[in-house]
């Protein structure tokens, strides 16, 4: 091939300006050892002068040179006719110097110093190989210009012809005139196709070298004939290793792969390309690597082509976290009420089995809620944190430790030899507990109230064991707290207590002692109000409300829920319309459903009811849902939030990341959004664990188009946190706490007041 300077068939003129470039002696000699002339200018007018005698195939330009610097010089070439076209390479030393400032100087490309030599190289090969196109270009457009003229002569001639011979000539002219058509299109379709090519050339390179995603070039024969640096070092590869033939795309998928590889060959060979598809590649290092890999042929005769590799390894470690919280607490990392239990009855039948006994204990600190209140969540986390860890160093490796939420932890023990074993681990928690636990700046000390039960004595399934510990634990805390309680009958006391707490609740209902606390559901950019959740609390007479937390577990247990359920998102309706009557009509009500109430008969004609009596319209209704329901009669549930989604209910999961739902059951149900449980919130900037969980959590639910509520929203921190990663809505006492029906309304004027002066 002849050169842009015809310096010989194989080299360039290539000019370098610059005054002491360390790093150049090194790639002048390996641009002179591939047959480039390489000339040296020391200032810009020097390079300018030399450009215009030698006409060289690239320039290589400091963009430090001094008065004028390299930028003006450059600028300098483009503005000569003679010199435009030739490309220019700015060398620059400052980051500020990259990019933008390059290209607006007409600058081809930049190189940052000191040169990586093999870089430099290879941008250098890839300019000149431009300009050479270019240049043959030109010669083809010269060409074109020469067959136009010509063609103008022959008609010329014709036109002659044609006066002399009138007939003959017509019917001639009429033949060339149709070649001459066809060979126009034939013209211009071809420099189209140069064009077309010549761009896709140009887009693709860019996308190689923008390193956004793994690319490489591929050979039938296994080998990788390039590849760009994303994708080597996705791999644990230099280019170095590329050229020696150690990266071989047959060899880098692990053999278990080999089916869907083969279905993947077999749909490049039929179609020319192949679908995106997940598998793993195996690394330099032999680690193994998720990827989504897809790929297309760019030439059937040469069966080369181009694969595109995306790294799955962040949203792989997602969702292996989110599949390890569905059967994990989240705060403490210690198995959830659902991993307990399946453990618990594999020990249960393994002891049914060997004639052994099982123990089960329920602990719960004491007083807990003090410390909560007074120094704050934050602290109270911590402290459950450090309570798990001296928990796993009361039990032996086959034991296991669970919270089964709040400050309730149990421990099962399987294989033990009597009550006697029991009683030296419940003490042995004890001692553990009784030590000081240093929080922070706070030194708190708690005790724990433990409630042992065992195998087959006080039940023989893991409800009834969990049941009678549970009793058992009452009782160690009606004991003075800080004791452990063995079950027994006599512990019917604590039953009858709970019966006359059941006796109150019936009485409460009729004797209306019920009422509803609302807490606003805001807008995180705005601030606005757009639902209230209602809440609910219990108000006897001459006492403090109380929040449903002391009371909800026994409604649940004797089917109470199931009237007061019902009161509750009847009041929440009517509420709504009041509010609605009042000029509030966009306003949302968020009502709380119980797994009970949720799977009672007459669970969609009681939402209608309430609705239709109240006149509020569905669409205004959200219905928050445990992930608890999700995973219980799943047939059935679907059938329910189908028909409930189909009135226009909305539909949430409440205290999401608590409980065992995953990616597979969110794409099942007809959910609208996820609540995200106040436990993560109060982790964002605490906890690295919290804070990628909510970020990931927020991803995912953007990614299923889903809306995504933060719950117990607190600081300025933690908005600020949720609104940088997606997060639009959010509840909590950064905002307001729960308010009765009166003060939320003056909540909705004053809002009201403040849009209309904004």
């Amino acid at each position: 091939m002849t050169g842009p300077t015809g310096t010989s068939d194989s080299g360039y003129i290539l000019l370098v300006a610059g005054d002491d470039l360390p790093d150049l002696p090194a790639l002048r000699q390996s641009l002179e050892s591939r047959g480039h002339c390489v000339a040296l200018a020391p200032d810009g007018e020097q390079a300018l002068r030399q450009a215009g005698l030698s006409a060289p195939g690239l320039i290589l330009l400091d963009a430090a040179l001094q008065e004028p610097d390299g930028f003006a010089v450059c600028r300098s070439f483009k503005q000569d006719e003679r010199l435009r076209d030739i490309p220019v390479l700015l060398m620059t030393a400052k980051p500020g110097d990259n990019g933008q400032r390059c290209l607006e100087a007409g600058a081809a490309d930049h190189l940052a110093r000191p040169l990586e030599p093999i870089q430099a190289l290879a941008r250098i090969d890839t300019h000149l190989s431009l300009h050479a196109a270019r240049r043959r270009l030109n010669e083809l457009q010269a060409l074109l210009q020469h067959e136009k003229a010509l063609r103008l002569q022959i008609e010329a001639y014709l036109q002659h012809a044609y006066e002399m011979l009138e007939e003959r000539v017509a019917q001639r002219t009429e033949q060339l005139a149709h070649a001459n058509t066809l060979l126009t299109a034939e013209i211009g379709e071809r420099a189209r196709a140069e064009e077309s090519l010549r761009r896709s050339e140009v887009r693709m390179r860019r996308l190689v070298e923008a390193n956004i995603i793994g690319i490489y070039f591929w050979a039938a024969d296994g080998r990788v004939v390039e590849a760009n640096d994303a994708f080597l070092r996705l791999l644990g590869y230099t280019q170095q290793d590329l050229k020696q033939g150690r990266v071989r795309w047959d060899t880098l998928t692990p053999p278990e792969y080999g089916d869907i590889s083969e279905r993947a060959w077999e749909e490049l060979r039929v179609s020319g390309s192949f679908a995106p598809y997940e598998k793993e590649y195996v690394g330099k290092d032999g680690r193994r690597i998720p990827i989504l890999v897809g790929g297309t042929v760019i030439s059937k005769r040469q069966q080369t082509g181009v694969a595109f590799v995306l790294d799955l390894t962040e949203r792989k470690q997602a969702e292996e976290r989110i599949r390890y919280m569905a059967d994990h607490d989240a705060l403490t990392g210690l198995p959830n009420r659902v991993l307990l239990q399946d453990r618990l009855q594999q020990a249960l039948a393994h002891a049914a089995r060997t004639q052994t006994l099982v123990a089960l204990m329920f602990i719960d600190l004491d007083y807990f809620k003090h410390i909560n209140d007074s120094l704050g969540h934050q602290v109270g986390d911590s402290l459950l944190r450090d309570v798990a860890r001296r928990l796993l160093h009361c039990v032996r490796e086959g034991d296991s430790v669970a919270r089964l939420g709040g400050d309730e932890f149990v421990l099962a023990l399987p294989l033990i030899s009597g009550s006697h074993d029991a009683a030296r681990v419940a003490q042995k928690v004890l001692d553990a507990l009784d030590s000081p636990f240093q929080c922070g700046d706070h030194e708190l000390h708690v005790s724990g109230s433990i409630g042992v039960s065992m195998y087959p004595e006080d039940g023989r399934d893991v409800a009834t064991l969990m049941r009678t510990a549970d009793t058992a634990m009452y009782y160690a805390k009606e004991k003075g707290r800080g004791n452990y309680q063995f079950f027994t009958q006599s512990l019917n006391r604590a039953a009858q207590r709970r019966l006359q707490l059941t006796n109150a609740l019936r009485h409460a209902l009729n004797r209306n002692e019920f009422v509803l606390y609302y807490q606003p559901q805001v807008d995180l950019d705005s601030g606005a109000i757009f639902a209230a959740e209602a809440l609910l609390r219990w108000k006897r007479d001459g006492e403090p409300p109380v929040g449903c937390n002391e009371f909800i577990a026994i409604a649940e247990e004797t089917g109470l829920i199931l009237p007061i359920g019902e009161w509750v998102l009847r009041e929440a309706c009517k509420q709504l319309r009041q509010w609605h009557e009042s000029g509030f009509g966009g306003l949302t009500m968020a009502v709380n459903l119980s797994p009970r109430q949720f799977f009672q008969p007459n669970f969609e004609q009681m939402v209608r009811d309430a609705l239709d009596g109240a006149g509020v319209p569905p669409n205004r209704l959200d219905l928050e849902i445990t992930e608890g329901i999700l995973m219980q009669r799943t047939e059935d549930n679907v059938a329910t939030l189908k028909v409930l989604s189909d009135m226009g209910i909305k539909l949430s999961i409440d205290d999401f990341g608590t409980g065992y739902s995953s990616l597979a059951y969110l794409q099942r149900f007809p959910v609208d959004a996820l609540k995200i449980d106040r436990s993560f919130i109060s982790g964002i900037g605490q906890d690295s664990n919290d804070t990628a969980l909510v970020a990931a959590i927020i991803s995912m639910a953007n990614s299923l188009r889903l809306k995504v509520l933060a719950e117990g929203v607190e600081t300025d921190e933690q908005k600020c946190f949720l609104q940088s990663h997606g997060c639009p809505s959010g509840q909590g006492y950064y905002y307001s706490k729960p308010v009765s029906a009166e003060e939320f309304t003056e909540m909705l004027v004053r809002q009201s007041r403040w849009m209309i002066d904004a």
